[in-house]
C-alpha cells in the first residue's frame, strides 16, 4: 500500500512539475499575429454553379448553392466602390472551398480572373486579433484590397513577393470540451 501511495505521489509530482515547467516556458510569450487556422480556400471562376458542382462531385459531398451578393464594399482604400458576385461553398478535405463569380462591374475578383484566369483568389485564415494581423501584413508589404468590417479584411501580399491574398477574419472561440 505504501508503495502504491509513493507511486501515485510521484506521478502527481511529475505532472505538476511538467505543468509548471510548461507554464514557465510559455509565460511571457505573446501569440504571433498570424497564429490561427485555415478557414477556407477561395477561387474566382466564370461559372460558380458549374465549378461548385464539379468540386462536390470530385469529393462526393454536397454543396451550398450560390448566393448573390450585391453592393459589397471594397474597403477603406477604395471609398464608395462596391462589387457584386455570386458565392457558393463546398466543404471538402477538411476545409471550405469558396467559389466566387463576379456578376457585373469592377471588383478585385474580376481583376484576378482577368489577370490569372480561373484560380485560387485567396486563402482565409482565422486569427485572434485581426488588427494586429493586418498591421503585420501591411508592414511586410501587404495592401488592403477589401474590408467588409473590422473583422474581415483582405490583404494582397504581392508587395511582399508572395502570389497570394489573405482574407483575415476573427477566429471563433474554441468549442468547450
Amino acid at each position: 500500500m505504501k508503495h502504491n501511495i509513493r507511486v501515485i505521489a510521484a506521478a502527481i509530482a511529475g505532472c505538476a512539475a511538467g505543468i509548471l515547467g510548461t507554464t514557465s516556458y510559455l509565460h511571457g510569450q505573446a501569440a504571433r499575429p498570424l497564429d490561427g487556422s485555415l478557414t477556407h480556400i477561395s477561387f474566382t471562376v466564370n461559372d460558380v454553379d458549374k465549378t461548385a458542382k464539379a468540386f462536390a462531385a470530385l469529393f462526393d459531398v454536397p454543396y451550398t448553392p450560390a448566393k448573390e451578393y450585391r453592393d459589397v464594399p471594397w474597403g477603406p482604400d477604395f471609398p464608395g466602390k462596391v462589387m457584386h458576385g455570386k458565392i457558393a461553398q463546398v466543404r471538402a478535405a477538411g476545409t471550405n472551398l469558396e467559389i466566387i463569380q463576379t456578376i457585373e462591374g469592377e471588383s478585385p475578383w474580376k481583376d484576378h480572373l482577368t489577370k490569372h484566369g480561373e484560380s485560387v483568389h485567396h486563402i482565409g485564415i482565422g486569427v485572434p486579433d485581426v488588427p494586429a494581423a493586418v498591421n503585420l501584413l501591411r508592414s511586410k508589404g501587404g495592401k488592403q484590397t477589401q474590408g467588409f468590417s473590422p473583422t474581415v479584411v483582405y490583404m494582397d501580399m504581392a508587395g511582399a513577393g508572395l502570389p497570394i491574398t489573405f482574407e483575415v477574419t476573427q477566429a471563433r472561440p474554441a468549442a468547450p470540451r
